[in-house]
């Protein structure tokens, strides 16, 4: 059939799924552990939440496109984040208030021990004006529905349409709500909602870079939660600028929000990832424990496409666990992936040669100093060095370049390295300096890279195995809840 950019999708459709499904697993770029829609692209992770001894990572999947079109929410379980039951598409568009895209949201479990799911519908009424819906779901996964019902609409006397990704969370014994939006003036904001027992209703908007100004249009994908007794808020600040200057970033700030949703800003704007392919993050709900976080290995500004992608697109980052050092988050990757380590590798003639793709680099005791760790192919390579005081990131030499999407050279100034490590996968890497202080998520695209180069006099290379994935190719049935 002719897909167009809404069209709707239904059981019909699972077979062509199960056909880009498998030629995704065929495709060299197709990474190992790091998680991607069964077919399609993938963008924001969405309603991560531990419930009943699982932890549910739903995420936006577009399964018949590799751009960003009908976007539904795939679903992914795990207990370990190493085995994962892909449970099939569960969120898609089926409504008038959703039909035009199911966007992204969260999850949350209620006083009553259910999963709640809330989302933002998208309808567009032309090319450029929309509006938008917030709904709430309730998921059934043993029956396989998926119950919708609508909350509100979209004020359109205060905004563009642009008003999307809620997430909510309890402030002494009051539940709020945060979406991101565009004021008509085109001017982002963190709109803030509460619960009144009843239904939501409107509290206040928010300059999320009050003191800071960033000069964003667009404020997406909020988030907030507690660390160590602090309070924080990260938001996608969308500029008007070239992806190389960084319009694109997501930043975090402490806050203090009292029981009347009034925001006390106790940092300044602060980056959560440094690299350019990074977007969209949430932690998980309900993880009392730790705060785990995913994004988007990706940015909604940037779009790569080499010829072999055809059926498949972006990817998840590894979950990280969030810490709080010198006022500032750190982050690592979690514990449970270090259950993906096989085997420390040997040097063989001045070069580490690993296998499948699949391969993380531990170096201590740098204390800043000029360093080249080289990835490669035979023929192709990207290089990470630090030189004369600067982190530089060098991709002029992969199998596919584009400057607009994927600048070549990445400098990141003086971070002052001391240790790195970095995870590896077919056409992404996860940087972490000086355990946690920076992290950078990178996409390069070098076909058959096997080989790891380096001038480090202290470096651990070890080979690492790929996630173990069940695969259920279905659609959950939804439906609409009449008022």
């Amino acid at each position: 059939m002719k897909w167009e950019k809404y069209s709707l999708i239904n059981e019909s459709h699972l077979e062509l799924f199960k056909e880009y499904h498998d030629k995704k697993e065929s495709d060299w770029y197709n990474n190992q552990f790091h998680l991607s829609s069964y077919a399609g692209s993938t963008n924001d992770p969405n309603g991560l939440v531990y419930y009943k001894g699982q932890y549910f990572v739903f995420m936006q999947s577009c399964p018949f496109s590799i751009e960003h079109w009908n976007k539904s929410w795939g679903l992914y379980t795990t207990k370990d984040f190493i085995n994962y039951t892909y449970e099939g598409l569960t969120l898609i568009p089926s409504n008038d208030y959703d039909k035009n895209g199911v966007f992204s949201g969260s999850a949350r479990v209620n006083s009553n021990g259910e999963m709640e799911i809330y989302y933002t519908g998208n309808v567009k009424f032309n090319d450029i004006d929309r509006t938008s819906y917030t709904l709430k779901a309730l998921i059934d996964l043993k029956e396989k529905v998926v119950t919708k019902e609508l909350l509100f609409e979209c004020d359109l006397k205060k905004y563009t349409g642009h008003f999307r990704d809620p997430i909510v969370f309890e402030k002494e014994n009051k539940l709020f709500m945060l979406n991101g939006a565009q004021t008509l003036n085109k001017e982002g904001v963190l709109n803030v909602y509460e619960f009144n027992g009843e239904t939501w209703k409107f509290k206040k908007d928010v300059l999320v870079d009050q003191g800071d100004e960033q000069n964003s249009y667009m404020v997406e994908c909020p988030n907030h939660f507690i660390l160590d007794g602090r309070e924080y808020v990260f938001a996608c600040l969308e500029q008007d600028a070239p992806l190389r200057e960084g319009s694109h970033f997501v930043k975090y700030r402490e806050v203090e929000i009292d029981s009347e949703a009034n925001f006390k800003f106790k940092t300044e704007l602060r980056k959560i990832d440094l690299g350019f392919d990074f977007y969209a993050p949430q932690v998980f709900n309900n993880t009392e424990d730790r705060v785990i976080m995913l994004g988007w290995l990706g940015n909604s500004k940037s779009n790569p496409f080499p010829e072999e992608l055809t059926t498949w697109s972006n990817h998840l980052t590894i979950p990280r666990e969030l810490f709080v050092k010198n006022d500032y988050l750190y982050q690592m990757p979690i514990k449970e992936l270090e259950n993906l380590r096989l085997n420390e590798i040997k040097s063989e003639d001045s070069a580490f040669n690993y296998q499948n793709g699949l391969v993380e680099i531990l170096s201590d005791n740098i204390s800043n100093k000029d360093f080249e760790i080289k990835l490669a192919s035979e023929n192709k390579f990207i290089v990470l060095k630090n030189k004369d005081n600067n982190f530089v990131i060098d991709r002029t030499q992969m199998d596919f370049n584009d400057e607009e999407n994927l600048p070549s050279i990445i400098n990141f100034g003086n971070l002052e390295v001391n240790n790195v490590r970095i995870l590896i996968d077919r056409s992404c890497l996860e940087i972490f300096i000086n355990e946690g202080q920076h992290a950078i998520s990178l996409r390069f695209f070098i076909k058959d890279h096997s080989k790891i180069i380096s001038d480090l006099n202290e470096i651990k290379v070890i080979q690492l195995d790929s996630n173990k994935y069940v695969w259920n190719n279905i659609m959950f049935k939804n439906i609409l809840k009449e008022k």
